[in-house]
């Protein structure tokens, strides 16, 4: 789309996503610039890559049965 207009550009990028994750937080945060939409969805690719790639490692065959939340686990 080059000679287009920066919103018509963020506009066609928007539209073209298919992940509904993606879409929901650029929608909350609309960008007003290219650069700023980038940054936005590099983020969210990096933080999707971080989150696939954490394995649970149990020792021993241990595997706990309930896993506790921080919070409940303070009350």
């Amino acid at each position: 789309m080059k000679g287009a207009p920066e919103c018509m550009r963020i506009s066609g990028f928007m539209h073209g996503i298919n992940n509904p994750e993606l879409t929901k937080r650029l929608n909350e945060h609309v960008p007003r610039t290219m650069k700023e939409m980038m940054i936005a969805t590099t983020a969210f690719i990096r933080g999707e890559a971080t989150a696939a790639d954490r394995v649970v490692v149990y020792i021993s065959g241990y595997k706990p049965t309930r896993v506790v939340p921080p919070i409940e686990a303070a009350l």
